[in-house]
């Protein structure tokens, strides 16, 4: 004989109808349409932060944003302790030179195509070379790979329009200008044909 608990709730009939199976599918049903719903939220919003900076970057010039604050910001959710140098570029009127600074850990060179899709990123290191250039080129080109000298570096881009992105880290307020100062140099020109 099962003893008597003090406290057994009172499950409502369907509840206690519904099999174990019912419910398992159930689950495996919302995590899929949770998935497919993450996934469609890019395709199906209004804007996306390419055209946030499409409307204020002008075209194959290097910008130095000013240092992102809790009431002026580019972008939202930039880091505060972080510097940006950006640059949109189109590819339409010939290759682009990139000459950027990559000054040691937390500087990040990165490029990325007007979807978000990140295709090319170079980290700063404290043995690796400062100053970095190459010549972003469209994809499947052969025109602009034959003009480009054996020590030309050439970086293929997916797309004919993109973002280029140079992160730097502010190690403290002493050098904020001086971190200015080296993204500054920083430049992003087209190559005419």
């Amino acid at each position: 004989m099962i003893p008597n608990l003090p406290f057994r709730p009172k499950l409502p009939r369907w509840m206690s109808e519904i099999g174990w199976r019912t419910l398992a599918i159930g689950g495996l049903l919302g995590g899929v349409l949770h998935i497919l719903a993450t996934f469609a939220a890019p395709l199906v919003s209004r804007g996306n932060a390419y055209q946030q900076l499409r409307a204020v970057l002008p075209l194959n010039q290097m910008v130095v944003l000013p240092a992102p604050s809790s009431s002026k910001q580019i972008l939202p959710y930039l880091q505060p302790d972080v510097l940006y140098a950006m640059c949109r570029y189109e590819l339409t009127g010939g290759p682009v030179s990139v000459t950027a600074a990559v000054s040691g850990p937390g500087w990040v060179l990165s490029l990325h195509t007007p979807g978000g899709d990140n295709f090319y990123v170079l980290p700063g290191q404290q043995l690796r070379r400062r100053e970095v250039s190459f010549l972003l080129v469209p994809s499947g080109d052969p025109a602009h790979a034959r003009r480009a000298g054996p020590t030309d570096t050439q970086v293929a881009s997916p797309s004919t329009e993109g973002l280029i992105v140079v992160r730097a880290a502010i190690t403290g307020l002493a050098w904020v200008a001086e971190t200015e100062a080296v993204l500054r140099k920083s430049s992003c020109t087209q190559v005419k044909r």
